[in-house]
């Protein structure tokens, strides 16, 4: 996009925001975004993927030098998102793939004065599958 030398905005009929290549692939309808997976320092957080879980969608940030990293989950049943740039993350699940059908423990702490994410994968046990509660779904309730 150029820029008017003299004001360095974008010059008349241009847009800043515009949708780059692929976007409406990445798009959902509102009031259809799933919750977010926090991570809280020093705590372990569980979360499975599916067993058609394939790859995370990739976003490349405002400013096009960045790209961060989408993951579809399931956190204690429910389908949750999370979005992550940070390389201990990334790396960490990189050494478990393929993710298809795995249970993991994500931990968020400090190494060596910063940001640092642990993965690990969990076993499978033989318990029952949780159901899953989709968002706007209302779980169904077993009649006693």
């Amino acid at each position: 996009m150029e820029n008017n030398e003299i004001t360095n905005k974008p010059l008349e009929g241009t847009y800043e925001n515009k949708p780059t290549e692929g976007t409406y692939e990445k798009m959902t309808p509102l009031g259809e975004r799933k919750p977010k997976v926090e991570f809280i320092f020093n705590k372990s957080v569980e979360l499975s993927f599916t067993e058609d879980f394939k790859e995370p969608v990739e976003f490349k940030s405002q400013d096009r030098v960045s790209v961060y990293y989408l993951f579809n989950c399931i956190q204690k049943g429910e389908e949750k998102v999370f979005l992550t740039s940070a390389w201990s993350l990334l790396q960490g699940l990189k050494n478990i793939e393929p993710l298809a059908g795995k249970t993991i423990l994500i931990t968020k702490d400090m190494k060596d004065g910063k940001q640092h994410y642990s993965v690990e994968e969990v076993e499978k046990t033989d318990n029952e599958d949780i159901p899953i509660e989709r968002p706007g779904e209302t779980p169904e309730v077993p009649e006693e």
